[in-house]
């Protein structure tokens, strides 16, 4: 028989920190006995500690239920701050589905994340509202295997700090030291095989609030790890002030039947220099590295603003290898696509591509 748990069996009312936050906590808890349907009627629900998800759970929110954040903390996490995880036997087999979680930014400006996932096989998020994040991400997906978003809405961003342009809506993640502070083993599991999809990024139009910055992308690494297996496709990115996409030393990755609107910039494909990221788990500094096999197709780009619509970049002497460019639109703009330092690259029918820039660029062909 399946167990549901509907949280006000358990005193979530609605409207009240104490009894929403301990209401749902004690149906989350559920899990512990076995897999779990966790329910959350419509209604606002205020949140004032982060909320523990555990393993084989399904939690369901009614169209109109929102979580509203009332505290510094992140909203919803699947581990303990005191608990060793390591690689992905974390808290998994989680399904999240509807409603609406609200950081509350737009008068509780303290930086934080929505959800902080890790260490974990299995992850599925559908049909979820993300609104008015200050600093942090709407997603912190860090070492996970097998992560997937379908038709969620990410709005509203702020950086207070000035610090934060790096912060994406959705954040795949590696577990490094610094990188993902609320729990489990610093010990370089690396998120793989995620598929992004039928997904807006864009304003929440609350006040104080903009767009995000990044929607998708990483910013931290190590060495011989690689983010691999990320697909990124049919989405919908709008008025964003940075480059919409950034991958960061990936392998098999895709971004395609997307549409980016009023950004900043478009993608971006990333090798990782000498430095803090190029460590190995260790902490040996080992140098460089570079990704492989990149498909960008069908996109369209429009009103691409200061940057570029793809910047594919590497660092010293390394190259991002095999990038294959196809059947994208662009608005005819003065710097469509630049390359820095990558080899082996593919261009096959792509409309108003006006420029190119190259800059150390090996095996190029155009079709």
């Amino acid at each position: 028989m399946m167990n549901i748990a509907n949280v006000k069996r358990y005193g979530a009312k609605g409207g009240c920190g104490l009894t929403d936050t301990i209401g749902i906590q004690l149906a989350l808890l559920q899990a512990k006995k076995g897999p779990v349907t966790v329910y959350i009627p419509k209604g606002v629900y205020h949140i004032i500690y982060e909320l523990i998800i555990y393993e084989n759970t399904t939690l369901i929110l009614h169209d109109e239920a929102i979580l509203i954040r009332k505290s510094p903390t992140a909203m919803l996490k699947n581990g303990h701050k005191f608990k060793k995880y390591y690689g992905y036997d974390g808290h998994g087999n989680i399904n999240i589905i509807g409603g609406t979680f609200d950081a509350n930014g737009h008068t509780n400006n303290t930086n934080n994340t929505i959800m902080s996932i890790g260490h974990a096989r299995n992850i599925q998020i559908h049909n979820v509202t993300f609104k008015n994040v200050v600093g942090g991400h709407a997603i912190d997906a860090c070492g996970l295997d097998g992560f997937y978003v379908d038709d969620c809405k990410f709005l509203g961003f702020r950086d207070d700090s000035g610090t934060r342009l790096f912060s994406e809506a959705i954040q795949i993640d590696i577990q490094t030291e610094g990188a993902f502070p609320k729990f489990g083993a610093t010990d370089g599991t690396i998120t793989k095989n995620v598929l992004i999809e039928n997904c807006y990024f864009g304003n929440s139009g609350d006040p104080n609030m903009s767009a995000w910055n990044r929607a998708i992308g990483s910013h931290a690494s190590m060495y011989d790890v690689f983010y691999e297996n990320i697909h990124i496709h049919n989405n919908t990115f709008e008025g964003l002030g940075d480059f919409a996409v950034t991958l960061l030393k990936s392998k098999e990755t895709s971004v395609t039947h997307n549409t980016f609107i009023d950004c900043e910039g478009g993608i971006r494909y990333l090798a990782v220099p000498t430095g803090k990221y190029s460590l190995d788990i260790n902490k040996l500094d080992r140098g460089g590295q570079a990704g492989s096999t990149l498909l960008i197709e069908n996109n369209t780009f429009k009103n691409i603003k200061s940057k570029q619509s793809i910047l594919i970049k590497s660092y010293e002497k390394v190259m991002n290898k095999d990038i294959y460019i196809y059947n994208n639109h662009f608005d005819d703009i003065s710097d469509n696509i630049k390359f820095i330092k990558a080899t082996d690259i593919y261009l096959l029918n792509n409309k108003n591509l006006t420029c190119i820039n190259k800059d150390k660029v090996d095996r190029l062909i155009q079709i």
